[in-house]
């Protein structure tokens, strides 16, 4: 059984590609930019040029902050005593470090903020390193998705790293050793794509905490960056299923998780209150959901391969969901190619990260929506 999450799924995509001629990158595969004739919604390139870009977020200066995978790891995975080199379904996995964070101006210039952050790469050439940013403050900090001696990264588990300003980092959450240490209530034994380490997908700063999700095992975390104290809010693996969180948003004293669904099922936007005690599913949910922001009262999200058309190039969604009566509404349909994350900027528009999944150098690129 393959297990439906991000890293999963965009794995599946690359070969599902390769055995059916599509290509996800190069000409006529993200969708061109345009504007529809008639009112309504628009797309432009905002950014391009990027690999990997992964999760976003508007910094205190208004310039967009970019998280990128990273491309060709070469340091293998030694398959030490302890440490094996085959573990899963996507073994064996090559370490590097060529994950970056881009700082994307008004002006639409291009600056490295930091570079030579871990990542590693699968065996069909998914990127997994640097997956989304947040400011706590002034601070930014970097989440870094996989790692440890299984990705040939024995130096680099899973972890937050806050970016210093002559531009080093500097660790301040060990995910990976907190995860050794706290397992989750249920792993499913039919899993074949489990990590050992965790899958630490997106992450969103609410005053002075970090608020984390992890995609393989179902967690949601808090961290407090300044102490380095690691809390589990909640276990959704609690009910003996697979829900794969994968992206958080926040409005108010309600947090709002949206899930990549069970394998074959349907994607869940789940609903928790402040102390996390339970959550509700008051939304109508379909695909799985990789990006959510609130914009002028109602939630919107980005789906990516709908359950109509898996594994399939421009097939993402924006999606409205109506805050009074759940129901959700396509706004852009077949948009975009592997989106992740999505972002309001100060300038009222939607932003997503496009081609999150780079076959080639500088294919991927962030896309500005004005729904």
């Amino acid at each position: 059984m393959i297990t439906a999450v991000f890293r999963s799924a965009v794995a599946i995509a690359a070969l599902g590609v390769a055995c059916s001629g599509l290509a996800l990158a190069g000409p006529g595969a993200p969708p061109s930019d345009r504007k529809h004739a008639r009112p309504g919604p628009a797309v432009t390139t905002y950014a391009h040029g990027l690999t990997n870009p992964r999760g976003l977020t508007f910094g205190p200066d208004g310039s967009l902050y970019v998280a990128e995978a990273g491309l060709n790891g070469t340091i293998p995975a030694r398959g030490d005593e302890g440490c094996p080199a085959n573990f899963n379904v996507f073994s064996p996995y090559k370490g590097g470090y060529t994950g970056r964070v881009v700082r994307i101006r008004r002006d639409g210039t291009q600056q490295t903020v930091v570079d030579n952050l871990p990542n590693t790469i699968d065996s069909l050439g998914g990127a997994f390193g640097p997956t989304d940013v947040a400011f706590v403050g002034s601070t930014l900090y970097v989440l870094i998705e996989m790692g440890g001696c299984p990705h040939g990264m024995p130096d680099d588990l899973p972890a937050i790293l806050r970016v210093n300003p002559d531009g080093t980092t500097t660790s301040v959450a060990d995910l990976g050793a907190w995860l050794a240490a706290n397992p989750p209530f249920f792993i499913d034994p039919a899993t074949d794509d489990l990590e050992p380490g965790g899958v630490f997908h997106s992450m969103i700063a609410v005053g002075k905490y970090l608020y984390v999700v992890e995609t393989n095992r179902g967690l949601l975390l808090r961290v407090e960056p300044r102490t380095g104290e690691i809390v589990r809010l909640y276990d959704l693996s609690i009910d003996r299923r697979e829900h794969n969180p994968i992206v958080m948003t926040r409005q108010g004293n309600r947090f709002h998780v949206g899930t990549f669904g069970n394998d074959g099922g349907p994607a869940e936007l789940a609903v928790f209150d402040r102390n996390f005690s339970g959550y509700t599913l008051p939304f109508e949910s379909l695909n799985p959901l990789v990006g959510l922001a609130w914009h002028r009262g109602d939630l919107y999200g980005v789906e990516i391969f709908p359950l109509t058309a898996p594994w399939s190039e421009a097939s993402a969604n924006l999606v409205r969901f109506d805050r009074k009566t759940g129901k959700r509404t396509p706004v852009l349909t077949g948009f975009a190619t592997l989106p992740n994350g999505l972002v309001e900027g100060p300038d009222g528009a939607l932003y997503t990260s496009d081609q999150a999944v780079s076959f080639a150098p500088g294919d991927g690129r962030v896309l500005r929506i004005v729904p």
